[in-house]
């Protein structure tokens, strides 16, 4: 059981989120009609600065020894990985503000920035989960986006949106890496966060 948990957990790490929600906005609205012919211009920059970037320099704070585990498990060591995300997604928000992207998807991209400066404070204090506030943001962009840009309610798949939110949540308690207050205190950062920014985007 624990080894389906660890590879839920890979597959759905926080600094995919991103690059998962681009993808959907490609698939489940007019962006993808518009911006086909620019697919990998806009898929490309999102997976540089919220994966790849981030993932090495991640990796060469754990081989100079600042964190112990790729996982970040420790809740002290958090710090510096966080703030290496804030400052890859800023970068990723002028990146995409210059290709004149739509105002609701820079606030998208915003939430996630927005979500780490809270996640940053509460770590001063608390643990929470990334997992879970990545999975969180990616479903309340994706019902925002449905909701006030496409107009629609595509709830097969907010359903599997949702069933994954359950599983990570789960995988995440099955590895005893945080406790439930902790994967639901992730998750509703997440949600509120993306779903007020992509409105507030959208109506603007």
């Amino acid at each position: 059981m624990k080894s389906i948990a660890h590879i839920i957990s890979t597959i759905f790490q926080p600094l995919l989120m991103p690059t998962y929600g681009v993808l959907l906005i490609f698939v489940y609205t007019y962006f993808g009609a518009i911006y086909t012919h620019q697919f990998w211009q806009i898929i490309m920059p999102v997976i540089l600065f919220s994966f790849i970037v981030p993932g090495i320099l991640i990796v060469m704070l754990f081989r100079m020894g600042v964190v112990s585990d790729l996982s970040l498990k420790i809740r002290r060591e958090r710090f510096y990985p966080y703030i290496i995300t804030l400052l890859s997604y800023s970068a990723m928000i002028v990146f995409y503000y210059r290709m004149h992207m739509p105002t609701w998807f820079l606030m998208i991209m915003a939430a996630s920035v927005v979500i780490m400066v809270i996640a940053i404070i509460i770590t001063l204090k608390w643990k929470i989960s990334a997992h879970m506030f990545g999975v969180g943001g990616l479903i309340g962009g994706a019902m925002a986006v449905s909701y006030y840009v496409e107009r629609t309610n595509p709830y097969y798949m907010l359903m599997g949106l949702f069933l994954m939110a359950g599983l990570v949540g789960t995988s995440r308690l099955l590895l005893r890496r945080h406790t439930l207050y902790q994967v639901i205190a992730g998750f509703l950062l997440g949600f509120m966060v993306s779903f007020v920014f992509v409105w507030f985007g959208a109506i603007n």
